[in-house]
Parts: C-alpha cells; structure tokens; sequence
C-alpha cells in the first residue's frame, strides 16, 4: 500500500472509531445505570440525538437497550469497513462485509471494555476524585465488567486482582474474535 491509501486508511480509523466510540456509549450508558446528569452523558445524548431520536420513533428501545442505537452501529461498521476495503483494493463482496462487520463491532466493543479497565486500573492508584465526571463514567462502564471476578481468589486487602483477570478474558476474547473471522481481521480495527 502507498501513502495515500495509509493515509486515508488512517482518518477513516480516526473518523468512524469516534463514531463508534459515541454509539457505543449511547448504547452501553443507560445499561450501566450512568447518571443522566453528568456531563459527559449529556454530551453523548445531545451528538447522536438528532439520528437515534427518529430512528427510535421506527425502531423503539425495549427496556433499556436501545435498537436504534444498534442498528446506527452497525451501519456506521459497515460503511467504515466497505471504505477500508476499497482503500486496500479489495473487493467488498457481501459476505465479507456482513461478517467483518459484526466481527468488528464485536472487536471494537471488546477493546474499549479492556481499555476501559485499564484506565480504571491506573487511575485507582492515582487517588482519583470521584466527582470528575470522566471518572463517574468509567466507574459506571467497568463496574458491571469487574464484579464477576471481585469474588476470585487471592482477595488481598491492598489490591484488587479483578482488572487483571478482566483484561485477560476481554484480550483472549478478543484473540478469538479476530482469529474466528481469518483474512477480514486485517481489516479490523486496531487495538
């Protein structure tokens, strides 16, 4: 590949994995519980409300999960990997589409999870102020992730192992992922 289609290959990471980030917080923040109020939630409601608001007049949410939102990721996955496709020459024949991109979605949820746990991780040795709203929102993201494995051995007072074992599992899921869907992880996206 030359210049240019690095070039490109790398804003349309930039662009779309911003996308993604954004729905991907629409979907996943009403299912933690975040709280409304905080600024970081109001941000994320105010940016995808003028397309998941009419999309969920057609598609509505059920309990807290909203379809709209799912369906915007998808689509948002699927326009990023068809561009990518195209910038590496390759043909974008529907099967792979389909399949790259559920199975970037996928990689993409997994790697902000670990990312996520990660950055909960330092910041807990940091003394962080728990009224940041930043802080709010990756308590309230990682929480749900980190309480299966609080109740797995050793539980010394000092530090919390369940980080640790939930960044090996999110990184073997994601390991799984990307050798499940062979020569279309080339196409995923980085991290």
């Amino acid at each position: 590949m030359g210049f240019f289609s690095d070039a490109g290959a790398l804003l349309v990471y930039l662009v779309f994995s911003s996308l993604l980030l954004i729905l991907l917080l629409r979907l996943t923040l009403p299912l933690t519980r975040a709280r409304f109020r905080n600024p970081i939630c109001q941000f994320v409601y105010k940016v995808t409300n003028p397309v998941v608001g009419p999309l969920a007049q057609i598609i509505p949410p059920r309990r807290q999960f909203s379809f709209a939102t799912l369906v915007l990721l998808a689509l948002v996955a699927l326009v990023e990997l068809c561009l990518l496709m195209v910038l590496r020459g390759l043909p974008p024949d529907p099967s792979t589409v389909a399949l790259g991109t559920a199975g970037g979605l996928l990689y993409f949820a997994l790697g902000i999870a670990f990312w996520s746990i990660v950055l909960r991780a330092i910041m807990s040795f940091l003394s962080p102020d728990y009224a940041n709203p930043a802080v709010e929102v990756i308590y309230s993201l990682t929480d749900p992730l980190l309480q299966p494995f609080s109740k797995l051995p050793p539980r010394s007072a000092p530090f919390d192992l369940s980080p640790l074992y939930a960044g090996v599992v999110i990184r073997l899921c994601m390991l799984a992922v990307f050798h499940l869907f062979g020569p279309i992880g080339t196409v995923f996206l980085p991290l």
